[in-house]
């Protein structure tokens, strides 16, 4: 299926974009969406982020001015980048074909958007509203204003502008402007990228999945309790309009789909909304193990190890084991934890170390990275762990006897009453990212 791009820009850029549409035809289909005003482009975004496979927008002030809470990390977007050279260029060509020209007289917004120029501002008119509020709407606003104001007061000669959407208000006034945008070259060159991101995440979201449910009870599932379970499998994938199947084979309910389906399943992997739906129809506790591979026997590998992760843990839960064998879980909060099941040499030659399990240091440092600290209690480690307190303080004594921990006693959060024992792991730096000792 061909790939659909959404063109966020203004007119004056679509004679470029027209220009290879032809070219790229075979390989992408442009849905072209032009704006007038900045504030236009978060609703233009909305209305098309679920009928296009990605986006590409003339500048990065026009990205800027999408609201960061409405987009869609699934839907990859690609910025024209603005290019200082050009603005060098255009420069340099006025110096040499109008040395009359006096620079002090000429208004560049441009300037206000790149870093590197503002050593040359200097030289360019100082007339015109200052450009420093902080809201990015208001600063464009104030840019056309001063292009407009500055022109009819006769202060300036002429205005270069980066917004192509100025242009017909600029043209009405009579201002004379000269439009910075990217090259042919440039829009080529983005468009090509964007094509080969949409289509690895496309290759990425066909590869195989496997999920394997049981429900958690003293004996395993009976018959009648696998067949609950399958048809509750079957109704959330119908409430979430996936043509998915679910099976019972070898005392599972095991679910075949794709990843892209997974990511959608479990909110990108950080909650699972099959378990959550689980939960709310049975009594009992559930276990999910999913397992992605690039054929099903892999996939279906990687969920059996999945679900003895999830068999380990307290309480109804899911986690998920990739083809390099990292493990995502529990999936039912922002905090989910990530380590390997083949783990990381180093770390492996430090639990040895100490004496505990890889898996088990794996799961610390990746909670403490989280909790942005290397100071844990017990208490976080039994949790992260899934233990209880006696046995997380097993662990932590193995660690300090290695002398890769300092007790400290700390209150936080304006608590009462005595301080509290946290243990310091020196493998870690403050804000619990590991470290060399």
């Amino acid at each position: 299926m061909k790939i659909k791009l959404g063109i966020i820009t203004p007119e004056t850029h679509m004679d470029y974009f027209r220009a290879i549409e032809e070219e790229m035809r075979p390989l992408c289909q442009f849905r072209f969406l032009t704006i007038s005003n900045f504030r236009e482009t978060t609703d233009l975004y909305l209305q098309n982020v679920d009928s296009v496979d990605g986006f590409v927008i003339s500048g990065r002030m026009l990205y800027e001015s999408i609201d960061k809470q409405c987009l869609n990390d699934k839907v990859p977007v690609h910025i024209l980048q603005d290019d200082e050279n050009l603005l060098y260029r255009e420069l340099f060509r006025l110096l040499v074909t109008e040395p009359g020209l006096d620079i002090s007289r000429i208004y560049v917004d441009y300037a206000y958007i790149i870093e590197s120029f503002s050593e040359f501002q200097q030289y360019l008119t100082h007339e015109g509203k200052p450009v420093d509020s902080g809201d990015l709407l208001e600063r464009v606003e104030t840019m056309l204003e001063n292009h407009i104001t500055l022109w009819e007061n006769k202060k300036i000669d002429l205005s270069i502008t980066a917004f192509g959407h100025f242009v017909p208000k600029l043209q009405k006034h009579g201002v004379r402007y000269i439009l910075i945008r990217p090259t042919l070259e440039n829009v080529k060159e983005t468009i090509s990228e964007i094509i080969n991101k949409i289509t690895i995440l496309k290759l990425k979201n066909q590869r195989a999945v496997v999920a394997c449910l049981s429900s958690k009870t003293a004996e395993p599932s009976s018959e009648e309790q696998l067949h609950e379970l399958k048809v509750l499998v079957g109704r959330f994938l119908h409430s979430m309009n996936l043509a998915d199947t679910a099976q019972i084979s070898e005392g599972f309910v095991r679910l075949y789909t794709t990843y892209g389906n997974f990511m959608r399943i479990t909110s990108n992997a950080h909650n699972c909304t099959l378990l959550e739906y689980l939960d709310g129809h049975m009594s009992d506790k559930v276990k999910i193990g999913w397992g992605s591979g690039h054929e099903y026997f892999q996939a279906n590998v990687n969920a059996t190890k999945a679900f003895r992760q999830a068999e380990a843990y307290t309480g109804s839960c899911s986690f998920f084991i990739n083809e390099e064998q990292k493990v995502i879980g529990p999936m039912r909060s922002m905090n989910v934890m990530q380590f390997s099941e083949q783990g990381d040499p180093e770390i492996i030659a430090l639990a040895k170390t100490i004496g505990i399990n890889n898996i088990n240091l794996q799961k610390i440092m990746s909670y403490a990275e989280i909790m942005r600290t290397n100071k844990l209690s017990s208490e976080d480690v039994a949790g992260c762990l899934s233990m209880t307190v006696r046995g997380a303080n097993r662990i932590l004594n193995k660690i300090e006897e290695s002398k890769y921990v300092q007790t400290v006693f700390e209150k936080r959060d304006n608590s009462k009453g005595r301080p509290k024992k946290y243990y310091e792991l020196l493998f870690l730096d403050k804000e619990g990212r590991k470290s060399s000792r």
